[in-house]
């Protein structure tokens, strides 16, 4: 059997967008990839962690890239370049194409990325380029890697919901003497990043709790998320209380 270097994981929720990504995916070249579809069109699961576990305890490939179904490669060597950059970088935690380093720029989070995304293609707002793998605090789920040795060390928690999964994963990382990387992708992702729910906010609330006694900010593509004292829990209620009565004036 050829060895595979590459495992490539996504969940399926609509046909139609998984159809794009397979002709966007089928103009790669120079890597040696299988891809695992992971079926949730009917709500077969209540969680990313668990699913992406399964599916990665099936993967034979050295390198576990999980990404979304709405990512399109821009260029027939994209997925070759971000695989060459694995390889430089060997010792890492979490390598992905978007991400949040520890540090604040003007006491914000600062987003690094070079990916465009929405229906018009756009930059991501607020965010810097990388020229090379530049160390973050946290990645963006929509495109990430692990290698397979790393993911046996520390599968996925094994929590409900569909937020996080990815930052919770560099946490783990940082915890345990790791360092995780952005990298340059030529890459768009038609998302806009705009679809945050209440529950997502709930998660960070959980997430937060969890990570207080390791982190004074949990930063992310989304937001920075201070983990201790008063203003932290108002802020990321307050938060909580905005994403809730917009779920409720949609419904």
């Amino acid at each position: 059997m050829e060895e595979t270097t590459y495992s490539l994981i996504t969940i399926v929720n609509k046909e139609a967008v998984y159809k794009d990504f397979l002709d966007s995916l089928n103009t790669q070249t120079g890597v040696k990839y299988e891809l695992i579809t992971i079926n949730n069109e009917h709500n077969q699961y209540s969680s990313a962690r668990i699913a992406y576990n399964e599916a990665a305890r099936r993967a034979r490939g050295e390198y576990l890239i999980f990404l979304h179904p709405d990512i399109r490669f821009l260029a027939s060597n994209s997925l070759a370049r971000i695989c060459d950059y694995i390889k430089e970088i060997n010792d890492f935690g979490l390598v992905g194409i978007a991400g949040s380093p520890k540090e604040l720029v003007k006491n914000e989070r600062i987003i690094l990325t070079n990916i465009i995304h929405g229906s018009n293609r756009e930059t991501v707002p607020n965010s810097q380029k990388v020229t090379g793998p530049t160390e973050v605090q946290t990645l963006d789920e929509a495109f990430f890697i692990m290698k397979k040795s790393f993911w046996e060390k520390f599968p996925f928690p094994n929590k409900e919901g569909w937020h996080l999964y990815a930052v919770e994963q560099c946490l783990i990382a940082n915890l345990n003497g790791y360092s995780n990387y952005v990298v340059p992708a030529n890459i768009w992702h038609t998302s806009d990043g705009k679809s945050e729910d209440y529950r997502y906010t709930l998660q960070v609330r959980k997430l937060v709790r969890e990570y207080r006694p390791y982190v004074d900010n949990i930063n992310t593509t989304v937001k920075r998320w201070r983990t201790r004292g008063l203003y932290a829990n108002l802020y990321s209620l307050a938060y909580l209380m905005k994403m809730y009565l917009k779920y409720l004036l949609n419904k």
